[in-house]
């Protein structure tokens, strides 16, 4: 799998919660240690002039600090199905309200993260036939096309590690033409034409 600079984004994502006061800063540096651990598919970015996980173009979440807590912006969708699952944490249309000075547990930052990685895959397919999905990490599991309900056109599928497994094309749902499957490294390992 080839690298991705991400390093001015980092420093920006850094110049960001440099701006905030030690204690608070803290403890979004603990967030965001967090959801990069959580998301290692993801790319670091600023979104709404927040620190921002997008995986594969899609907006994870988004977090920042504010006077008396800090936000965690993972959507109206995810908002609605954590209300009751985390009564503890305040929480607005799209917003779950944080503690100012403390990280939240790590396992309601997975909970947050599997529920809008969910929301994302149940977004496939487009009306264009467009489809993705993603594994709970961020990384792509497949793309392709639909086309009357089956595989249709180039398809990709990937390992949990973000690595390639298979790529090929379909035909109305069925596999037509050389497939390549890739080593761990994302070497191609083999081809079978399928013809």
């Amino acid at each position: 799998m080839a690298a991705r600079d991400t390093s001015a984004m980092t420093a920006e994502v850094g110049q960001h919660l440099a701006d905030f006061p030690p204690p608070q800063r803290k403890a979004l540096e603990s967030l965001r240690s967090a959801l990069r651990k959580l998301l290692p598919g993801a790319d670091e970015v600023i979104a709404w002039n927040m620190p921002s996980y997008r995986v594969d173009g899609e907006l994870v979440l988004s977090f920042s600090g504010f006077s008396d807590h800090n936000s965690l912006f993972p959507g109206t969708g995810v908002v609605k199905a954590m209300r009751s699952a985390f009564p503890e944490y305040p929480v607005t249309k799209g917003t779950i309200h944080l503690p100012r000075d403390s990280a939240p547990p790590l396992a309601f930052l997975r909970s947050v993260v599997r529920a809008r990685i969910e929301e994302i895959n149940d977004g496939y397919p487009k009306a264009s036939g467009v489809t993705k999905e993603f594994y709970d990490n961020g990384f792509l599991k497949h793309r392709g096309r639909m086309k009357d309900g089956e595989m249709h056109g180039a398809w990709e599928f990937f390992r949990r590690d973000g690595s390639p497994l298979r790529s090929g094309r379909f035909a109305q749902g069925v596999q037509v033409g050389p497939w390549t499957t890739h080593d761990r490294s994302g070497k191609p390992h083999r081809v079978t034409d399928f013809g």
